[in-house]
């Protein structure tokens, strides 16, 4: 999924990177259920998405990946989410009498808990999309939401790489989360640091390429992301990313962004570098970025983005 090489002049990056981007990967439910999560490590199924007891009552379901038993789920996957996994390939058949659920989807990622249980909803994801049944931007976010949380960003990266298998709808704020939530972990993830923000650096350069326009969220979010980790690679990355949008007569950057600018460059030794952040977030009176969350209509569209 990593590309050798990355391009760190964003604009110009941005053009580059989709490119290279692509060529690694080689070519509805109402607002208040939609992210509903239970607490406990159970998952339970509602009853209006219940597969039918004759669906199951072979054990064994043929479904348009093979014979799959329905009762011996695959290790680190839980009865209840493989049940629903089971089910709606089987439904996807083409001689299946009962359609698939639509919020089959948002279920299981909304119960998945272990990185297993995400490479079967990536796998249910490809096959939901080559049936032409429905994504909306409230899939994407909540298919971001669960990789976050199980701190897994590779099935997210792999199906924004590939728009044309998954056909996501990502809106800006879903991305910027992502991007900084990449730089999180590569904080804690010495090893994996470069990788992590070479992915950060995808994402922000496929904005264009999911019709979006690089805000001052997403410049905040990448260069937030390469302030995470102590090294001077990230910190030669965070200059170029900010240096970039700070060329333009208005720049579009955050708040929070220039404050980790100023305190990169205060723990490096570089005051009069501090001092113009400093300045820069004055002179530009920018406020902290809220933190609502997202709101999403019947429908699944963005209604109300999470910044302020």
């Amino acid at each position: 999924m990593h590309a050798a090489n990355v391009l760190y002049r964003t604009r110009g990056l941005a053009t580059v990177a989709v490119r290279r981007a692509l060529a690694v990967s080689g070519r509805s439910a109402r607002p208040a259920s939609i992210f509903a999560r239970l607490s406990s490590t159970e998952a339970v199924i509602p009853k209006s998405m219940q597969p039918r007891p004759e669906e199951l009552a072979a054990g064994t379901v043929k479904t348009i990946l093979g014979d799959l038993d329905a009762n011996a789920p695959p290790t680190n996957i839980k009865q209840e989410l493989w049940t629903m996994y089971v089910a709606t390939l089987h439904r996807l058949n083409p001689d299946s009498s009962w359609p698939p659920k639509r919020r089959v989807l948002h279920w299981l990622l909304n119960n998945a808990d272990t990185r297993e249980e995400l490479d079967i909803a990536l796998q249910l994801t490809e096959q939901w999309r080559m049936h032409m049944l429905p994504i909306t931007q409230a899939t994407t976010h909540i298919w971001a939401q669960a990789c976050m949380r199980i701190k897994y960003p590779e099935p997210f990266v792999k199906m924004l790489l590939d728009r044309w298998k998954y056909r996501q709808l990502p809106v800006s704020y879903t991305l910027a989360r992502f991007i900084k939530f990449l730089g999180e972990m590569a904080k804690h993830d010495e090893g994996s640091a470069e990788q992590l923000l070479d992915d950060a650096f995808r994402v922000f350069a496929l904005y264009p390429y999911y019709g979006l326009s690089h805000d001052a969220y997403a410049y905040g979010a990448l260069v937030e992301a390469c302030c995470e980790v102590n090294s001077e690679e990230a910190w030669r990355r965070a200059l170029v990313a900010s240096e970039e949008t700070l060329a333009y007569e208005t720049p579009l950057i955050t708040l929070e962004a220039l404050q980790a600018l100023e305190k990169q460059s205060t723990e490096r030794n570089e005051p009069e570098m501090a001092q113009r952040y400093r300045d820069l977030a004055k002179q530009l009176e920018l406020k902290p970025t809220g933190k609502n969350a997202a709101q999403f209509d019947e429908e699944g569209n963005m209604t109300s983005p999470g910044f302020d």
